[in-house]
């Protein structure tokens, strides 16, 4: 008995089986997981903007490092070991991935080219998207590194890598170097090439504003346009003075030879003079344009003067300083003394779609609502489910011997509620007849109930309980458990045999209400069932069935402990080979936990997927405490895992 409270107190791990019924059962949630992690990675997908790569490699052999500011010194070499070669290469992708480097490289480009959406970027701004794009990495032992930059725009992806790899290698210098070997002429070439790119914004802008590509070749045509315009509107002027003075001396004349003059002649000379009037007004409105523009390009010839002198003027600057700064270099790779540690073994590549980081986000979705819906599956499977879900849990988790395991038969519960006038067909296959009753042969639950009758009788047979009426008890955890059809098919099974008499006692109602099942057949009350003297009707061959409780009793009667004691002698005394008693579920004020003592096998009925584990535990240790005579039946077991991953139920 302290073996088996020992065990009953031992707890299992998770076995593989549970895992596949936990999935299995929720697979709606892991399908409908899965199917949203497809749509956001779908979503992702289209509305993930492309982003285009450029890469490059540096080959980094050793570190030149000079103490001086003389940059004809002799250098210091020397060839770093495994542990500073990676300090080395270190040091360089810090310098590569620097904020300062990216400053330089985003000043050189510009902010507008770097941030297009942008209304107006700054520098820091710029330099932060470069360094957001860049990545600079190697591989551990390893001299090279392998740099790349991504941006939406494949130009300037390939444009960024260039300016950076163009001033590290100054940027190198500056830092392993002598601090003034190169710094004024890069720095003068920086500021004048930033100069010239400011300059050719601002020229730009104001060349929009004025509509003209050169401010000479802007001026001299609208001065052309406007002498033209002049011209046109002194001859239109002549031409209407001329057409004026015609028209009144005909009127003159036409006053004296009225008669003969035609009507169409005044209506054509006063048209001719409309439109001449027409034609200046015209000419005029032009010629007030040209001057206005005339104007404004006359206010802002001063602004674009100076700018296109400075641009001019930086132009010329930059080629110089850019000329010295190509010679500074050749010289410097020229000289043995000073020969370049850090070389391209790639230059910065064509830019190319990259879609790594796409698709790993598009997998990480898709793989992710997949993993969502296992783990909420496994989560209420495994840790917040604490039923009895497969019959094998209770031998695995709870250590407690498993007799027979029902199955939920054709979508219906093998056995309906206790005590409860639920429909018949719910038994049944819906190719049986619907009204059996559990003691009738052609019901679902007789093939179990035959199965539990030769059980039953090995176990009294090896435990020489020979003695008559032997008594067996049927009780479950809940109403809905289906001890009520399973003592009633128990019952008829046992009547079949042969070996007796059979008492079906429901222990649940009281006088004004039977069983289910004893509707149309004669059910007495207990005390009158077991006097040998009374003569009872069975209700099958062999079957006889009774009810606790009196005719005169009001309401529902149940049989306490003491009653039930008192009627032992009459039990010993009647005829009946067995008695088979339909008892209350096993809560707190359930007269079963006493009577369960009394019999000499009880029958527990766990209803699967319902029954907490922990209140079968502590009910299962409490029964076998007083009398080790308890066996497990589970009802309403499913398997939702095909057969051939099922390990057993």
């Amino acid at each position: 008995m302290a073996e088996i409270r020992r065990e009953l107190q031992q707890h299992s791990g998770v076995k593989l089986g549970d895992i596949f019924f936990a999935l299995f059962k929720r697979k709606g949630t892991i399908m409908v997981c899965a199917a949203l992690g497809i749509i956001a990675a779908a979503a992702f997908y289209f509305l993930y903007p492309p982003s285009y790569e450029s890469q490059a490699k540096l080959l980094v052999r050793y570190v030149l490092e000079r103490s001086a500011v003389d940059p004809v010194e002799a250098e210091k070499a020397a060839t770093a070991s495994n542990t500073q070669g990676d300090r080395v290469i270190g040091a360089e992708m810090e310098i590569l991935t620097s904020w300062d480097l990216a400053m330089e490289a985003a000043r050189a480009i510009g902010p507008k080219r770097l941030l297009p959406t942008a209304k107006e970027p700054t520098d820091s701004q710029a330099a932060g998207s470069i360094i957001l794009g860049l990545k600079a990495i190697s591989e551990k032992g390893s001299n090279i590194i392998f740099i790349s930059y991504k941006n939406g725009n494949p130009e300037v992806a390939t444009l960024v890598l260039q300016e950076l790899l163009s001033r590290y290698f100054v940027k190198h210098l500056e830092v392993h170097r002598s601090a003034g070997a190169f710094d004024f002429v890069t720095q003068q070439t920086d500021q004048v090439r930033a100069s010239l790119n400011q300059t050719e914004d601002a020229l730009k802008s104001l060349r929009e504003k004025t509509g003209i590509a050169s401010l000479k070749e802007g001026s001299v045509a609208l001065t052309t346009e406007a002498a033209k315009a002049q011209e046109q509107l002194n001859a239109a002027e002549a031409d209407l003075a001329e057409q004026q003075a015609l028209v009144s001396q005909k009127v003159e004349n036409g006053s004296k030879t009225w008669r003969k003059k035609k009507p169409g002649d005044e209506k054509a000379n006063k048209a001719k003079v409309a439109g001449t009037q027409a034609k200046i007004e015209t000419l005029r409105t032009r010629l007030k344009d040209i001057q206005q523009r005339t104007k404004q390009l006359a206010g802002l010839a001063p602004q674009i003067e100076d700018l296109e002198r400075k641009k001019d003027m930086d132009e010329a600057n930059y080629k110089y300083f850019a000329a010295s700064l190509e010679k500074a270099r050749i010289d410097e790779a020229l000289d043995p003394s000073k020969m370049p540690n850090i070389s391209a073994v790639q230059r910065p590549s064509p830019p190319v779609l990259e879609t790594k980081k796409r698709n790993k986000i598009l997998m990480g979705l898709a793989g992710g609502g997949l993993a969502l819906g296992m783990a909420l599956a496994l989560l209420r499977g495994l840790a917040l489910n604490q039923t009895v879900g497969r019959p094998l849990q209770l031998e695995t988790q709870l250590h407690i011997p498993l007799m027979l395991s029902i199955p939920y038969a054709n979508g219906r519960f093998a056995l309906p509620r206790n005590g409860s006038p639920a429909n018949p067909g719910a038994l049944t296959t819906q190719r049986r007849q619907p009204k059996l009753a559990p003691w009738e042969a052609g019901h679902f639950i007789r093939p179990y109930c035959d199965a539990i009758r030769d059980r039953l009788g090995l176990y009294f047979e090896l435990n020489h309980l020979t003695h008559k009426p032997k008594l067996v008890g049927v009780t479950g955890f809940a109403d809905e458990a289906g001890a009520s059809t399973l003592a009633a098919g128990l019952a008829a099974s046992l009547s079949e045999t042969n070996d007796g008499k059979v008492l079906l006692v429901d222990v649940n109602l009281g006088p004004e209400e039977v069983h289910p099942f004893f509707k149309g057949k004669p059910a007495y009350p207990l005390n009158k069932a077991l006097k040998p003297s009374d003569s009872i009707a069975s209700a099958a061959d062999n079957l006889y069935l009774a009810t606790v409780g009196s005719p005169n009793s009001g309401g529902p009667a149940q049989l306490g402990l003491k009653k039930f004691f008192d009627m032992m002698p009459n039990m010993k005394a009647s005829d009946f080979d067995y008695i088979i008693f339909d008892m209350p579920p096993l809560e707190q004020t359930s007269p079963t936990w006493g009577m369960a003592a009394f019999m000499d096998k009880l029958l527990v009925v766990v209803e699967a997927e319902k029954d907490n584990r922990e209140v079968i535990r502590r009910s299962y240790g409490k029964l076998i405490a007083e009398r080790n005579n308890v066996a497990v039946v589970v009802n309403k077991t499913r398997s939702y895992v095909p057969k051939w991953l099922d390990s057993g139920s």
